[in-house]
C-alpha cells in the first residue's frame, strides 16, 4: 500500500492525540502498581495483539534481518519509555508531554552529523520555533522548575529521538507491522524482567485501572506503534519529529480536561508556536508549488 505524505502525517497527527490521551490515562494507573509492571503488562498485551495481526495477515516467518531490527528499536524505546514514565510519575502530565516533545530538538542533529543529512531550512525554522513552544509550555508560571522527574523525562527525550532516527531506517527496508509486534513484545519482556527484579509483579488491579489498562495497550500501543511504524516510510525522521511536538498540546487538554492539571495563556501560546512549527515543512513545499505554477504561466 503506497500512502501520500499528507495522509501519513495527518494518520500521524491522530496517533499523537491518542498518545496525549495516554499522559492522562497512565498517571493514576502508577498510583496502583509499580512502573516496570505497568510497562509490561502494557506492552506484552499490546505485543499479543500485534502477533495475532501478524498471524492473521499470513506472516509465519521472521527473517534475520527484521528480527534484529525489532529488537534493537524495542530496546530503545524501552530505555526511552521508562525514563519518560519515571518522570510522569515525578511532575505534572503536561510537563511530562512537553519535555517529552523536546526530542524534536535532538532528530535534525542526529540526522545531519551521524547520517550526514542535509536538512531543509524550514526544518530548522521549525525545529527553532518547536523549541520556543516547548520553552514557553514548560515554564509557565503554574509548573515552572527543573524537578528529578523533568530530569529523567529530558535523559528519555534525547533516547526518544534515535528512536526515531532508527525506525525510518528500519521500516524503510522491511515489513513495518513486524517491526511493530518484535518491538513492542521486546519493550514487554524487558520490562517484565526488571519487574521481577526490583518490584512485586500484579495482575489484581481495580476493574477501572484494567480498562484504562487495556486502552492502553491495544489502542495506544499496538495500533499506535504499528500505524506509527507504517507512516514513517513516507514521513522524513525531521518532519515527523515535529509532529511529535503536538504530542504535549494534547496531554496538556487532555490533563485539564479529565485530571484538573492547569493551563495558562502561555500554555496556549506554546501550543499556537508549535501547531506552527509542525506546519513550516509543508508550508514551505505549497510555496514551491506555487512558484512553479507561476514560472509555467510565464
Amino acid at each position: 500500500m503506497v500512502m501520500k505524505k499528507w495522509k501519513a502525517e495527518f494518520l500521524m497527527i491522530l496517533i499523537v492525540a491518542l498518545w496525549g490521551l495516554s499522559y492522562s490515562l497512565t498517571k493514576p494507573i502508577l498510583d496502583n502498581i509499580g512502573i516496570f509492571n505497568f510497562m509490561a503488562l502494557r506492552f506484552l498485551i499490546g505485543g499479543c495483539v500485534l502477533s495475532t495481526i501478524l498471524f492473521l495477515l499470513g506472516h509465519r516467518k521472521i527473517i534475520r534481518e527484521q528480527l534484529v531490527g525489532g529488537v534493537i528499536t524495542g530496546g530503545v524505546l524501552f530505555l526511552a519509555f521508562t525514563l519518560h514514565t519515571i518522570g510522569l510519575k515525578y511532575t505534572t502530565v503536561a510537563k511530562n508531554a512537553f519535555i517529552v516533545g523536546s526530542s524534536v530538538v535532538f532528530v535534525p542533529f542526529i540526522a545531519t552529523y551521524i547520517k550526514k543529512e542535509k536538512q531543509p531550512k524550514l526544518i530548522w525554522v521549525g525545529t527553532c520555533l518547536a523549541i520556543l513552544g516547548l520553552g514557553l509550555v514548560t515554564l509557565e508560571g503554574s509548573q515552572g522548575g527543573v524537578n528529578f522527574g523533568d530530569l529523567m523525562t529530558l535523559g528519555g527525550s534525547v533516547i526518544l529521538a534515535y528512536y526515531i532516527i532508527l525506525v525510518e531506517e528500519y521500516v524503510k527496508k522491511y515489513d513495518a507491522t513486524v517491526i511493530s509486534a518484535i518491538q513492542v513484545s521486546v519493550v514487554g519482556v524487558l520490562s517484565l524482567i526488571l519487574s521481577f527484579i526490583i518490584e512485586t509483579p500484579t495482575i489484581n488491579l481495580p476493574s477501572e485501572t484494567w480498562k484504562g489498562m487495556l486502552f492502553l495497550a491495544i489502542v495506544c500501543t499496538s495500533f499506535a506503534y504499528l500505524l506509527a511504524n507504517v507512516t514513517q516510510k513516507y514521513i522524513p525522521a525531521s518532519n515527523m519529529a515535529l509532529i511529535y511536538t503536538l504530542e504535549p498540546i494534547f496531554a496538556a487538554v487532555f490533563g485539564w480536561i479529565f485530571l484538573s492539571e492547569t493551563m495558562g495563556l502561555q500554555t496556549f501560546i506554546g501550543a499556537i508556536v508549535i501547531i506552527i512549527s509542525v506546519a513550516m515543512p509543508n508550508i514551505g513545499i505549497l510555496i514551491n508549488k506555487i512558484g512553479r505554477i507561476v514560472q509555467a504561466e510565464q
